[in-house]
């Protein structure tokens, strides 16, 4: 029994009387019965009992209707399942992202996605490093990643998300730390903590043009796995550290001081959602249309 047997059948079971069933089914009245015919001799068994006043179900035929329901709602379902798949409504996403320097946007994101299409499945991985997230997306391990990034391959799009500063930070009892806005300069004795840098680790690049516009090379300089432990041992007094204003909001620092940095170069960062140009597919691009939603700024006319 295909869908069309199955919704004639349920029609006729319903209406117990073949002409107002081939009306609701716009269809004539010899072919419903040839069709009912067909699908009695596949089945091997009478559905209807018919006479000339009237048409009951058989006890076979009250046996098919829920059969024959179940078969037209699957049937539905999967229509429903390819049309959100095309529509980027029903599918699976995965998603890198760096630590402290994007969790709002994250968090924001993967909300909207959730109220706006409930059936995509919206997978996050955090890695550490946002040049770790870039490969992953560059090798196709993930669909999409939001990090700190001043230049991208070619091979990649992106939507901008917004700016973080880049900051320094010092114990609160350093000799700078009473002043809100420093120069590099004023910092090239200190010991300085750093994260692992990257071809595309643009807090690093950062750091180190910083250095060379000041005229230093840092002559102690310790690297840490993470963010926390830089505030850590910033804290203990350490050393200083190239920071963000993502970080310096969402890690508990209490005895850390955050400057500004007196440099004409040292402009805000972007923060990007990155994805491969190549890669587009009706699901991918709810994920892009949703986020645009949340951070393009509206324009006023």
């Amino acid at each position: 029994m295909d869908v069309v047997d199955a919704r004639a059948f349920l029609v006729l079971a319903e209406e117990l009387h073949f002409g107002r069933a081939a009306q609701r089914l716009q269809m004539g009245q010899p072919p419903l019965s040839r069709q009912i015919q067909r699908l009695e001799r596949a089945l091997g068994t009478k559905l209807f009992k018919r006479t000339s006043r009237q048409v009951e179900l058989t006890v076979a035929g009250q046996t098919l209707i829920e059969p024959a329901r179940e078969l037209i709602a699957a049937s539905e379902r999967a229509v429903e399942s390819v049309k959100s798949t095309i529509t980027g409504q029903i599918g699976t996403v995965s998603l890198g992202f760096a630590g402290a320097s994007s969790n709002a946007e994250v968090a924001a994101l993967a909300r909207q996605l959730a109220i706006k299409t409930p059936r995509l499945r919206f997978e996050v991985t955090s890695s550490q490093f946002a040049d770790d997230a870039l490969k992953k997306v560059l090798d196709k391990s993930l669909d999409f990643s939001i990090g700190l990034w001043e230049f991208l391959p070619s091979e990649l799009d992106s939507l901008h998300l917004g700016d973080d500063d880049v900051l320094v930070a010092v114990h609160k009892n350093h000799p700078l730390a009473k002043h809100d806005r420093v120069s590099m300069a004023q910092l090239a004795q200190d010991a300085w903590i750093n994260l692992p840098g990257g071809y595309n680790s643009a807090l690093q690049n950062r750091f180190r043009n910083l250095s060379l516009n000041a005229g230093f090379v840092p002559k102690r300089n310790q690297t840490v796995p993470d963010s926390w432990t830089v505030m850590l041992l910033v804290g203990v007094g350490m050393g200083a550290s190239l920071t963000l204003s993502s970080v310096a909001s969402a890690v508990p620092a209490d005895d850390v001081k955050f400057l500004e940095i007196d440099d004409p170069s040292n402009t805000p960062i972007p923060l990007r959602l990155v994805w491969r140009r190549d890669a587009l597919n009706p699901v991918l691009q709810t994920v892009i249309d949703t986020a645009e939603e949340l951070f393009t700024p509206e324009t006023s006319v």
